[in-house]
């Protein structure tokens, strides 16, 4: 895997800040960059490093991310280097705020290009982690609320009760198990509405 990367990371975070100031253009690319006043050579490989971070499109085209940049260009930049460089931060769930060390490693890792390529791809990244705004967690989706056929929801059963009728004059007893079936969020208004009928047919003898 490659990971692009640029030599002016000050020139990097400098065009970042300016696109809340200019216009949208319909294409960045080289022979526009010295426009935005980037004329070295060396401010090219910016743009690899703009397509990379989601903030131009393969031709040079702003995306939508891009226009965020424009009032909120620090959370654009969170997004944008979240997703660009998922694989580190899937590795590193805080990776904007890792050490040279640690990033390092993993460069090195995950590609095969010499230690002056990782030294710039550290430095890149670096300076977009410190521009970046990464408050805001890519959120989890919520677990669905249990529906009304869900195991959830099923009868709470009380254990079984057990009872005797009085005895008769003929010296029968009758014995009864009653088990009660009811739902998870019923009160303890229904127990007590079971019991007293239960004394008032049963027990009473009524």
């Amino acid at each position: 895997m490659t990971f692009p990367y640029t030599q002016n990371t000050g020139n990097l975070t400098s065009l970042i800040s300016q696109i809340g100031k200019n216009g949208v253009p319909d294409k960045l690319t080289t022979k526009d960059l010295p426009v935005w006043g980037f004329k070295s050579s060396n401010d090219r490989s910016i743009l690899s490093v703009l397509r990379f971070i989601g903030f131009l499109d393969s031709s040079g085209a702003p995306t939508d991310l891009w226009r965020e940049a424009r009032t909120k260009p620090d959370v654009a930049v969170g997004k944008g280097v979240r997703e660009g460089y998922k694989s580190l931060f899937q590795t590193f769930p805080d990776a904007e705020r890792k050490d040279s060390e640690a990033l390092t490693n993993f460069f090195k890792a995950k590609t095969d290009v010499g230690d002056a390529a990782i030294r710039m791809m550290v430095g890149t990244f670096k300076a977009l982690a410190q521009y970046g705004d990464y408050s805001s967690k890519p959120s989890v989706a919520a677990a669905p609320a249990p529906s009304a056929n869900s195991d959830t929801d099923m009868p709470v059963q009380s254990p079984l009760i057990a009872t005797a009728l009085p005895t008769s004059n003929a010296g029968v007893s009758v014995n009864l198990n009653i088990e009660l079936a009811l739902p998870a969020d019923e009160t303890g208004k229904v127990y007590d509405a079971f019991f007293k009928a239960m004394k008032k047919h049963l027990l009473d003898g009524s």
